[in-house]
């Protein structure tokens, strides 16, 4: 990094401070060992939209809207700060994609409430 020199006291500190980070991240809630359940359960929290009311529904599909939009938010901010730094990945361009796709479930979902 321009402006900071790395000092063998200092690339200690590094090393220790690398080492905290990646002894909490074993421990964090995000990691979990716990397998995650399969098949058709897999991430639904809700129950089927056949048996929401047109109420419900349209709650839902807010919600899942706004998630979704701060989730695109999340990722443009991470893409377009690592595009600044000259940083594109593989991983990078697959979310580029994901942006698009998510752009397209956004429309679905309002093509959804209208028709309710």
């Amino acid at each position: 990094m321009p402006g900071l020199r790395c000092t063998s006291q200092r690339v200690g500190v590094l090393k220790m401070e690398r080492s905290d980070f990646m002894q909490r991240r074993r421990h964090s809630p995000c990691s979990s060992s716990a397998p995650l359940p399969s098949g058709k359960s897999r991430g639904i929290h809700r129950k089927p939209l056949a048996h929401m009311s047109p109420d419900e529904l349209t709650a839902w599909i807010r919600r899942t809207k706004a998630h979704l939009q701060q989730k695109m938010q999340r990722e443009r901010a991470y893409l377009d700060r690592r595009a600044a730094r000259g940083i594109c990945t593989s991983t990078d361009e697959v979310y580029e994609l994901d942006q698009l796709l998510e752009a397209d479930l956004v429309a679905m979902l309002d093509e959804i409430q209208e028709h309710l």
